[in-house]
């Protein structure tokens, strides 16, 4: 760079927010000399018309072409916070440009740190090749283009942070007059791509060209690519276009001008099918609900349109009570709009809740919907999923106690084909279940995801007073729980196995400990949430339990007959045959299992009862297996339910036959 080599170093000088004014003595900047090889080239924007997009004060764009870079007054500032800080050159001719020199600071400072140069050559501005930087350091930069460029004006962009000057002492740009008359091609401008959504099928195409040193004579309007359509004004700058369809339309527009030469643009049409309506599919739709206070707070309230009134859970010291859409009919489902609180200003919000889908089997989790901590002051939540999800049913699940109160569930989706294929319920395995009325262990059969349309038997698992069948946390089933849940550790047995089991654990998300019997109440209510939850068999629906639990497997026996298939009390303590309803047991088959030593009696006396005091004579259906090393302890219990010829037998029971 000979040109900067010839600078004679300046004093340093401090640093000023502003372009800077005189302080002092200031060493002259000088040009480099003309020297051989470079004389034939002049400076094409010495003293030409300068204009800028902004000016600070005094500091003209004309002083950047005035050939002075030894004046501190000699400069064109556009003042900081200026958002575009342009320096355009009028070089009122036409000049082959091969090189510039770019002077810029205050004194030995604050040079332009990234700029970038452009050139009209009367067909709009373009980059000047080579002439920009990104992390300039000096104040006097030389550079030779990369090629040579015929321009009729030249723009320098100052692209330095907003806070910073653009201090331009001299912008010197070398080149030659633009002697040999070369015919510059026309410009085609097809107009803006475009973007239609049917039933939309036409569009008009409003294009043009313009030629810098002559006339355009023609245009012609082809079809690139895309389905076919009819066009018409071909040979005009407006083409209208008829006959659209689905999919991606290129058009392209050709100029020719005086001097026979071309120039094309290409322009798109994106063509799109209308979008489905998104609808609140829950609008209007039966629900229905783990438990409700009251009739005026009943589940059909959350899906009735009215935010004026509410479903509200009954009182329950659980967790997880739930409210169900049926959506009638299958729906592609993409995001939940949920009021909660008993109105738009409540405090009483539900903080931590999910939605869930049903997915042919049992209910999934919808990706994207589990909310915990919500404010109890935020009565409107909104949810979109994750991934869209396509279902029959939508399950909210409130994870609050002793209350849930939701004004109204709105569910946006469109119609959707019904789902095929296996479901993906978590089957051949022992997993936990959180429910408003017992947390429990849940075993599916191996085979359960094959299909959506087999139902299962159920069997309602009961271990004793004292006994357990989750952890404290409810994180897990215990690794070894009590009763027919511990036979699951075994994968022989779990292959056996073709109920769906649920092991109820009576204690509360506290302690496992103490003693704790179970509500026939809260138990009907359980198998009324699983026929809702899963592939229920509803003729062959079994309870067994022992100890404690044996008990409350004769208490639903005898009060509840006709819901129950069979029962299987092991090690009981009760003597029902003081029940006045003892006699409801009598054509309910049942195998009791005892120990030998432990007052074996019970069983014998139960079935002695049944088949001598209870109509009509003979004998009931009930039998009897006495274990005569059996204690009140797992030495009993656990031998019975080991029993494969247990599940035999009980699996052809059917509440049907005894009809």
């Amino acid at each position: 760079m000979r040109r900067l080599q010839s600078l004679i170093s300046v004093l340093v000088a401090s640093v000023l927010v502003s372009c800077g004014a005189p302080e002092g003595d200031e060493h002259a900047l000088q040009p480099a000399r003309q020297r051989a090889g470079i004389d034939e080239f002049i400076n094409v924007t010495l003293n030409k018309p300068a204009t800028a997009s902004a000016t600070q004060g005094s500091f003209l764009p004309e002083y950047a072409v005035d050939g002075n870079i030894t004046g501190d007054d000699s400069r064109w500032c556009p003042g900081i916070y200026n958002q575009t800080r342009l320096l355009d050159i009028d070089l009122q001719g036409t000049f082959d440009l091969v090189r510039m020199e770019l002077y810029t600071g205050f004194r030995d400072t604050r040079p332009i740190q990234s700029y970038e140069l452009f050139y009209d050559d009367g067909t709009g501005w373009k980059p000047l090749p080579g002439a920009s930087q990104t992390a300039n350091t000096s104040i006097a930069v030389s550079t030779t283009f990369p090629q040579t460029v015929t321009a009729k004006k030249v723009r320098l962009s100052c692209r330095d942070p907003l806070a910073d000057n653009c201090r331009v002492k001299e912008l010197w740009v070398f080149g030659t007059p633009h002697s040999t008359q070369v015919n510059i091609p026309p410009v085609a401008d097809a107009g803006p791509d475009r973007a239609l959504t049917l039933p939309t099928t036409s569009v008009t195409l409003a294009g043009g060209a313009t030629d810098a040193d002559g006339t355009v004579t023609s245009l012609a309007w082809t079809q690139v690519s895309g389905p076919s359509a009819t066009l018409s004004g071909t040979t005009t700058a407006n083409l209208s276009v008829a006959g659209l369809s689905a999919g991606v339309f290129v058009f392209r527009l050709t100029a020719t001008d005086d001097d026979g030469a071309t120039a094309s643009d290409d322009v798109s049409v994106t063509v799109t099918a209308a979008p489905d309506v998104l609808t609140n599919v829950a609008l209007g739709k039966p629900a229905s609900a783990g438990s409700s206070a009251s009739e005026a707070v009943s589940p059909p309230k959350a899906v009735d349109g009215n935010l004026t009134n509410r479903w509200e859970s009954g009182y329950h010291f659980q967790t997880h009570n739930y409210l169900d859409v049926d959506l009638q009919g299958a729906y592609e489902v993409l995001s939940a709009e949920l009021h909660l609180g008993n109105s738009a200003t409540a405090t009483n919000a539900m903080s931590a809740f999910e939605l869930q889908a049903w997915n042919g089997g049992c209910w999934k989790t919808i990706p994207g919907t589990v909310v915990e901590g919500n404010p109890l002051n935020n009565t409107l939540k909104t949810l979109t999923f994750t991934t869209p999800v396509v279902t029959t049913q939508v399950r909210v699940v409130c994870k609050d106690q002793p209350f849930c109160r939701l004004r109204e569930l709105k569910l946006m989706g469109k119609p959707a084909a019904a789902p095929t294929g296996p479901t993906t319920c978590a089957a051949g395995q022992q997993t936990m279940v959180r429910n408003v009325r017992y947390d429990y262990a849940l075993f599916l059969p191996e085979q359960y995801n094959n299909d959506r349309t087999t139902r299962w038997p159920l069997i309602i698992a009961l271990h004793g007073v004292g006994g357990a069948t989750l952890t404290v946390d409810r994180t897990g089933v215990l690794s070894n729980p009590e009763g027919l849940a511990k036979q699951f550790s075994s994968a022989s047995f779990r292959a056996a196995m073709k109920a769906i089991v649920i092991s109820p654990n009576q204690r509360l998300p506290v302690s496992n400990a103490g003693n704790g019997w179970f509500s026939a109440t809260a138990l009907l209510a359980l198998l009324e949430d699983a026929k809702k939850d899963y592939r229920v068999d509803t003729d062959r629906i079994y309870v067994t339990g022992l100890s404690g639990g044996g008990n409350t497997s004769l208490e639903l026996g005898m009060y509840f007959t006709s819901q129950l298939a069979a029962i299987v009390p092991i090690a009981f303590t009760s003597t029902p045959q003081n029940d006045a309803n003892v006699c409801n047991l009598k054509p309910l088959p049942i195998w009791a299992f005892h120990g030998g030593q432990d007052t074996p009696g019970r069983a014998t006396n139960l079935k002695t009862h049944l088949d001598t005091k209870c109509a009509p004579p003979g004998e009931s259906k009930m039998r009897v297996t006495i274990y005569p090393n059996g204690g009140h302890n797992g030495s009993t219990w656990d031998t019975a339910y080991a029993t494969l010829e247990l599940y035999d037998w009980l699996l052809q029971q059917r509440i049907s036959d005894r009809l």
